[in-house]
């Protein structure tokens, strides 16, 4: 019985990421206009009324694919803290190379976690109230601790971490542009990774201002 079990509870879980994967590649495809139940229950190869036993929405779906894709996305991040030994600037940079890495294997992906708005409804869903992505709070713990262990005063460790993530993101929007297309002759930027060291390397310079002059 306990086999059973088990295998009834993998096969489920299963499903679910099916429907996810599958949901993902839809929106991706579509849009939140041109996705519906009835297109990705299809695609399934299963009923609709079955779809909506696991999510009443596509609104709900948007946020089950949300929080599956976000917690792949911070716990790749939990890794790269837990094992990096460097300094503050250090572990930035490798979070900034991750980021940066995340984004362009695949952009689609992340353009729906961080750009595109949700499908509209008239009210949310449980999935939907109890998403809370937490990698920018992850942030802020870094920054937040590299403040007390250098008794650092002057630094606002809030309005950095959303500082640093600002550019960060900003410079993968910017270098997913008609700037940085070499089918254009506006692309006189060069390439979007030369830009983005550049980035890089200006927020290395400030982050060395601020925390080791300030020591």
């Amino acid at each position: 019985m306990t086999q059973t079990r088990a295998r009834s509870k993998e096969a489920k879980e299963q499903q679910v990421r099916n429907i996810i994967d599958e949901a993902r590649n839809l929106f991706i495809e579509v849009g939140t206009r041109g996705f519906s139940m009835r297109a990705l229950a299809k695609r399934l190869n299963m009923s609709q009324g079955n779809l909506y036993n696991y999510w009443s929405s596509k609104r709900e779906l948007w946020y089950a694919i949300l929080k599956r894709d976000f917690e792949d996305f911070e716990n790749e991040i939990k890794g790269i803290i837990t094992s990096h030994k460097g300094t503050i600037i250090e572990i930035l940079e490798s979070l900034a190379d991750f980021y940066f890495d995340f984004a362009e294997s695949n952009y689609r992906r992340y353009q729906m976690m961080f750009v595109i708005p949700p499908p509209p409804a008239e009210s949310s869903g449980s999935v939907e109230d109890e998403f809370e992505p937490q990698s920018i709070n992850m942030l802020l713990l870094i920054i937040e601790n590299a403040i007390l262990e250098m008794n650092i005063e002057s630094i606002d460790a809030k309005k950095l971490s959303v500082y640093l993530w600002t550019v960060i993101h900003g410079t993968v929007l910017i270098t997913n542009t008609i700037l940085f297309d070499k089918r254009y002759e506006t692309a006189v930027f060069g390439s979007k990774e030369e830009f983005r060291e550049y980035a890089k390397n200006q927020l290395k310079n400030q982050l060395v201002t601020a925390f080791m002059n300030t020591t």
